[in-house]
């Protein structure tokens, strides 16, 4: 392969439509394409040489759409592309409970459906991977039985746990030094012996993971790859370059400058073209979807490729489930959808089965739902703000960013859309929107035929929606209070944990609120609160960091103070109650106080095991919650 390097363009470059596998003029055509709605519907390429075309003529079209010489040359700052009935599937995740010889699992939107995390046991050894370091802890001796330390230059580093394999996942960037290549960055999956960490097998692709899935024994996973061309780069750092030159420049590419490369122990391969799909728009990176045995003794892989920007991907027992965001940003017509594709697997190998597209953009995973042969998806359409980092006026913004006043503009709204999922298609069935307006999604879950959507400005409404007729969704509460829940968790029949921000009534948010709600009518209500002034909780952004264990009915948040305090707060769940049932730390390992700050939470038999990137505690399962080991790292 020819040297390449990483093309630097803003996430604007998804404004652009692809054309059609059409013949090119000399002098190409530049102009700008118009917004094109619902572009979900894929096509394929009828060869190598008409998924080239097609790819350079959307690139193109792609970077006229936006001033790119001003970006390249310092005037902007975005990357390019960087988210029970028979046969019925729930969000609702599985209860983790009873015995003595129970453990916790990675708190997982699906029950039977595995997420990748820093953290992972089998009741007796803990696997956590923290910084650069992989560690195997024996909790019966409380030592680090096997370590093992990683490049400096990977990052995002997750496992999977399963049987007699560990799985490793993380993106390796590789300097321009490194064989015949430019800078670019690499998907590595390590199989290893769990015992000695050994790498018993490998997969190797060009770009990174967006998520992956366990299921069944069979590593499900989404790899988002991004074209690397120098000579493209170049003539955007030229400072004579115009549009022109740039076409001519993507015009000089090859359909393997597009097209990840992949290796399977060794054994390179490249994405078929026969295997790539395309939407109406497209900018030119792409998503592999694929499936490896977790067993290992890989000798190939069948990526499926979409030619789409896949941001949020939620995997259940039967299906994987890529959303893609694409918006136009114009002053005075802003747009955006999202894109959905369904993939199953069928003798480990992913095919496409559906296709959707919903106006707005989801919050994450959890606004997706699979049940009873029905997908439902929650998205906010909020046009006054995408493309600036922006967020309501007089908001306290979810992910920052400066609020933005735009009289003109629609009030943003949020909507619930249900799709019949068939053999190989999605088929819109019904909707209820305006939920929120002039607001956006903070929080969602779909438990059953019951949908919770959390919007949030000022006050916090929480909406109950039944779900039971897929051509009728009704909205059948609305409970309005000050603050609002950024994840949202059945804790037993009727029983919903809301762990979220308190705010005053102009929605300036004071500190981390915990809410357990009864959902038993039609309207949901608030039984008890915990509250905690100054104070926040990665489980707003990372539901992987919160854990419930139904046997002892307990919740358990990591909290950082303003002052930079760092705990897990155990909460007693009782029927109508929430109260403080511990406060655990790790400030006796000493050092950093940052190092100090709880990540994960574990139980393995009569123990909570907490975990820093100072080390491991054990702390007795309830009564006064006493330490009884240390791990340090």
């Amino acid at each position: 392969m020819k040297t390449k390097l990483l093309i630097a363009c803003a996430s604007a470059a998804s404004l652009a439509a692809a054309a059609a596998c059409t013949s090119q003029s000399p002098d190409p055509d530049i102009g700008t394409i118009p917004w094109v709605p619902v572009s979900a519907q894929l096509t394929a390429f009828e060869n190598c040489d008409a998924a080239l075309e097609g790819i350079q003529d959307a690139a193109i079209a792609a970077f006229s759409n936006w001033e790119f010489n001003d970006v390249a040359r310092g005037g902007g700052t975005e990357d390019f592309a960087a988210e029970s009935d028979a046969g019925a599937t729930s969000a609702e995740a599985p209860a983790q409970a009873a015995g003595d010889d129970a453990f916790s699992e990675t708190n997982n939107a699906v029950e039977g459906v595995d997420e990748p995390d820093i953290v992972k046991t089998d009741g007796t050894f803990v696997y956590s991977v923290v910084g650069n370091n992989l560690r195997v802890a024996d909790t019966r001796s409380a030592e680090v039985v096997a370590e093992r330390e990683l490049d400096s230059e990977s990052w995002d580093h997750k496992l999977f746990l399963d049987g007699s394999s560990l799985l490793l996942m993380y993106t390796q960037s590789h300097d321009e030094d490194e064989a015949e290549k430019g800078y670019y960055t690499e998907f590595r999956l390590d199989r290893l012996d769990p015992t000695t960490l050994d790498v018993l097998d490998t997969f190797t692709m060009e770009g990174s993971m967006v998520d992956a899935r366990l299921v069944d024994g069979e590593v499900r996973l989404a790899v988002g790859s991004e074209p690397q061309i120098d000579a493209v780069w170049a003539s955007m750092w030229e400072e004579d370059a115009d549009d022109e030159d740039l076409a001519n420049a993507l015009r000089e590419t090859e359909i393997e400058d597009w097209l990840p490369e992949f290796s399977v122990n060794g054994q390179d391969h490249q994405v078929d073209c026969a295997e790539v799909a395309h939407p109406e728009r497209f900018s030119g990176s792409s998503v592999s979807v694929f499936a490896l045995p977790a067993a290992g003794d890989w000798t190939e892989a069948s990526p499926q490729t979409v030619m789409a920007d896949g941001e949020t991907v939620h995997g259940t027992p039967d299906s994987l489930y890529l959303a893609h965001f694409d918006y136009a940003w114009d002053e005075s017509d802003p747009k955006g959808e999202s894109e959905i594709y369904r993939f199953v697997f069928e003798d480990g190998k992913a095919r496409m089965a559906g296709e959707a597209a919903v106006a707005g953009s989801l919050l994450n995973q959890y606004s997706m739902s699979e049940y009873d042969g029905h997908l439902r998806i929650a998205t906010t359409e909020n046009e006054q703000f995408w493309g600036w980092g922006g967020c309501p006026p007089n908001a306290d913004c979810l992910w920052g960013g400066a609020p933005v006043e735009d009289e003109a503009a629609e009030p943003s709204k949020s909507t619930v859309t249900v799709f019949a999922v068939g053999e190989d298609a999605l088929t819109e069935t019904g909707s209820v929107t305006d939920l929120g307006v002039d607001e956006q999604i903070y929080a969602v879950r779909f438990i059953g035929h019951t949908g919770y959507v959390v919007t949030f400005r000022q006050t916090d409404p929480l909406y109950s929606i039944d779900l039971t007729d897929p051509e009728n969704p009704v909205v059948t509460g609305e409970l309005k209070i000050t603050g609002y829940s950024g994840y949202l968790h059945p804790v037993g029949p009727d029983r919903l944990l809301g762990v979220g921000q308190e705010a005053t009534e102009d929605g300036q948010t004071t500190g981390l609120q915990a809410s357990l709600f009864d959902t038993s009518a039609d309207e949901a209500t608030v039984l008890d609160q915990y509250y905690r002034e100054g104070a926040d909780s990665s489980v707003l952004w990372d539901p992987h960091a919160f854990l419930y264990w139904q046997d002892e009915s307990i919740a358990v948040l990591p909290v950082l103070d303003w002052e930079y305090q760092a705990h897990a707060v155990v909460l007693n769940i009782g029927d109508d109650t929430l109260t403080e049932a511990a406060q655990i730390d790790h400030s006796a390992a000493g050092g950093d106080p940052y190092s100090w700050e709880i990540l994960r939470s574990l139980v393995i038999g009569d123990q909570l095991w907490t975990l820093s990137n100072a080390g491991l505690q054990a702390n007795r399962l309830g009564g006064e919650y006493a330490p009884e080991a240390w791990i340090a790292w």
